[in-house]
Parts: C-alpha cells; structure tokens; sequence
C-alpha cells in the first residue's frame, strides 16, 4: 500500500541570538551505525544518500539529497530538501526549523540527537550511556536494562517475599504492518505504542521494548490478579484511539503474556538467598546449565553470548547455580509461553 505524504506548510521557527558551538554535533541514537557522532563545522551540510552528503545515510528510506543543516551566527537550522519520506524533529514533519539543544532529528528510519552544550565531550558520553538503557525509537528501556532489572527485582522480590509479575506483549501481525505500510510506518506505531504506554503504567513499572515489535512490563508489588488487571488496562489504552502515520489509519492490537513470581519459586531451597550467594543445583539440572544462555532465557528471544556464561562456579559439591537466574529464566519462559498461548487463540487477547 502507498502512503502518500501530506503536503506540510513551511513554518520557520525563530532562532535564537545565541552563536553555536563550534564542537556542536548530531549522536545517532537510532538506526544504522548507532552511537556515531557527526561534528558540525559552520557553513552548509548536506544529510542524504549521496556520497556527497557530509552526512550520509545509505538507505532506501533516505533521498538522496534529503535535508541540509545551517551553522550560522544566528543559530542552527534544518531544511528538507523536498525529500520522499520528509523530515522531522521532535516528531513533526519540518519544512525548516531552528534547532535547540536535544532536539530529535528524523531522517528516513534514522534518528539522530542534536547537541550544542558547553562540554560536547560529556554530553557525549552521557548520550552513549543512555543508549545502553533506552531505546532509540520508543524512548523506553531496552533488553539489556529489563535484564538486568528482572534479576535484581527477581532478588528483592524473592528475599523479602514480596510480589512481582511480568507481562510480555506483541502488537500482532507486525511483520504484515511493515511489508503493507511500509518500515517508516511500522516505526511510527512502535514509537505512539511506546509514548502511549509509557505515561499510563506507574512510576515503579519497568517498561522496555524487548525485540522488534515485543515489549514487556516488569511489575514490582503487582500480584497474578494485578497483572491481570494491568494487562487488561494496556488492552484498553492501545484500542483507545487509531494509530497512524501521514493521516493514515493502521490497526493495531496486542497479544499479552503475564505470569507472576510466586507461580515459579522453586520448592526446594533458600528463597532469601541474599544475591551472590549460590545455592547447590537441584537433581537434574543440567552440567554447566544457565538462566540467561537458554533459547527462553533472553529477552528477545534469542541466546546472548557471554551473558551470564560463567554465573556458576565449581566446588566439592559440584555445579553450583545462581537460583536467582533460575527463577529469573523460569518467570521469563512461563511468561513467553503464555504470551504464545495468546498469540494463538486470535488478536488482542490476553494469557494468564
């Protein structure tokens, strides 16, 4: 299906008095070559798929002459070129706009972050530490952080006998969304789903987007009955209003999986096993065996190398096994199951 872009006005925003930095810079935070900076040097630079461009995104997204950025006296501007797919910032569709500092920049499925502070250098890396957590086109968690989180809250829930659930959901037929409305759409829908969410769950809940179009919602305090209730509240918030991209409508609904703690602790052991404390591997755990190395271990559901690969010592007794990553494997693959079970039984629906 063709997606026909709507005509947008020029709006020139003003710009301010202040001169910009001249180790001002755009940080790839989405898309290809992740983390990438790009200086910008006073004068006129060209963003496209020309191997003219200063800045050159190889793309089918991305025209060849798309956008082009000013660095003058005044300030900073950018200007789309009359490009295919258009330019945005901040998500709207530009003609020409002054930029400030951290303002997002859309090029085809790029997104790149504008920075102008006094000490680029540390802005720098601040923006690099954030990629490791947050991702760039939700603007929620990634997997490595709900990893990370999952285990630690695994640990508090588990030593202190407090609840905890998990709650994993697709938008359905996503890969269809793509190939009918095209990538630049499906992106669109991932980043409403994300802003969406994200400010009607509650400050405690750990939102992450944890594979293409999967996410999942780490629940601290929340009970079976309250992830049921909150998985039937996500229902409502996405079928609330139409999602859409360039005054298209797209259709979207979930497929929920929720489980909760207490379904999985082990019947044998500590369960307040303080962290880094190994209990002995129970009879029939497999030589070597870990949590996050599994086929369901990962969120994402893929193996990660190296992740947690050496979480087990050897002593007298034998194998040792971290039981917070077991529990922490076994929450996830109850939780993957169930999200399957939904899947099957049609759209929207919800497992627990």
């Amino acid at each position: 299906m063709n997606i026909r872009r709507k005509t947008v006005v020029t709006v020139i925003s003003k710009i301010g008095d202040r001169k910009p930095k001249a180790d001002a810079c755009l940080v790839v935070i989405y898309g290809q070559s992740i983390g990438h900076k790009y200086l910008l040097k006073p004068g006129e630079i060209l963003i496209g798929r020309s191997s003219q461009a200063q800045i050159q995104i190889d793309h089918e997204s991305v025209s060849r002459r798309h956008a082009r950025i000013v660095l003058a006296d005044s300030g900073v501007a950018l200007s789309d070129l009359g490009s295919t797919n258009g330019t945005y910032v901040n998500d709207e569709a530009i003609t020409e706009r002054g930029l400030g500092n951290g303002d997002l920049i859309k090029v085809g499925r790029t997104i790149l972050k504008y920075l102008s502070t006094d000490n680029i250098e540390a802005a720098y890396y601040e923006e690099i530490y954030r990629l490791t957590t947050i991702d760039g086109l939700t603007r929620c968690f990634n997997g490595r952080y709900a990893r990370e989180a999952l285990v630690r809250e695994v640990s508090r829930a588990s030593r202190y006998k407090r609840p905890l659930s998990l709650l994993m959901f697709d938008v359905d037929d996503f890969a269809r969304i793509n190939e009918e409305f095209g990538h630049l759409a499906g992106d669109a829908v991932l980043a409403q789903l994300g802003k969406r969410l994200a400010r009607r769950i509650r400050r405690e809940d750990i939102f992450a987007r944890t594979g293409g179009g999967e996410f999942a919602i780490l629940a601290p305090e929340v009970d079976k009955a309250g992830a049921v209730h909150l998985g039937q509240r996500l229902l409502r918030i996405i079928g609330e209003t139409a999602f859409g991209f360039d005054e298209v409508q797209i259709p979207v609904t979930l497929s929920l999986g929720a489980a909760a703690l207490d379904e999985v602790v082990e019947a044998e052991g500590d369960p307040t096993t303080a962290p880094g404390v190994r209990a002995a591997a129970s009879p029939g755990t497999a030589p070597g065996g870990d949590a996050f190395s599994s086929q369901t271990g990962t969120f994402g559901g893929g193996t990660e190398s190296g992740a947690g690969a050496e979480s087990g010592s050897r002593t007298g007794s034998g194998e040792i096994h971290d039981r917070f990553h077991t529990l922490c494997e076994s929450l996830m693959s109850l939780t993957r199951q169930r999200l399957a079970k939904a899947k099957s039984q049609g759209k929207g629906r919800l497992q627990a």
